[in-house]
């Protein structure tokens, strides 16, 4: 079991804390890998947020960014701690601090899996959120002369050239709605009265 008392001599020891040391500087390479991928999507999202349709959607990269800097520094310390333990003198003082690092490891273990969960559940919430928000964006495509809406033209235009895609579900969306402004529409003319 491994929390029993034993016993290492010095070569096993040293090979132990180096092992362990390189696990805690990979699990921060993980965490920093983590954190940026949280940034990158929420830098994505708010780029994105004409079209979505809530702003729920930023829980789930908070939440990559949180767990990504909470394991950064846990296993950075970690890493300090296993290059102390090398030094009998310097693994004195650390040793007190053991049982309750330990706890932490524990803690953060859990919010590696509750944040990992929470994004598996929440991707459904993220891809609706798109979803509406696109819907509303394409109803909104031909107002370029309403405040605020402006834009809404060049964004879902960027958008779908960007994921080379077309409507919401495919090209028969744009059939649905009307996406020609009024202005430009005649509707005095005997061609649209027929």
């Amino acid at each position: 079991m491994a929390l029993l008392k034993v016993s290492f001599d010095q070569k096993r020891r040293v090979k132990l804390a180096q092992g362990l040391w390189l696990l805690n500087w990979l699990a921060v390479l993980a965490g920093t890998v983590v954190f940026g991928l949280g940034l990158f999507l929420k830098i994505e999202l708010r780029k994105r947020s004409d079209v979505m349709g809530n702003s729920e959607s930023h829980l789930v990269p908070n939440s990559l960014i949180g767990v990504g800097v909470l394991s950064c520094v846990v296993h950075a310390l970690a890493g300090k701690v296993c290059y102390d333990a090398l030094d009998p003198a310097k693994y004195a003082k650390w040793k007190p601090w053991l049982r309750p690092y330990l706890a932490a490891c524990v803690l953060l273990q859990a919010a590696l899996l509750l944040a990992a969960l929470c994004c598996l559940l929440l991707r459904g919430s993220l891809e609706s959120a798109l979803a509406l928000g696109l819907r509303q964006g394409l109803r909104f495509y031909r107002d370029t002369d309403t405040p605020g809406r402006c834009f809404m033209k060049k964004t879902i235009d960027l958008l779908q050239i960007e994921f080379r895609c077309c409507g919401n579900n495919g090209f028969r969306d744009w059939f649905e709605i009307q996406w020609i402004s009024n202005r430009y529409l005649d509707f005095s003319s005997k061609e649209v009265k027929e």
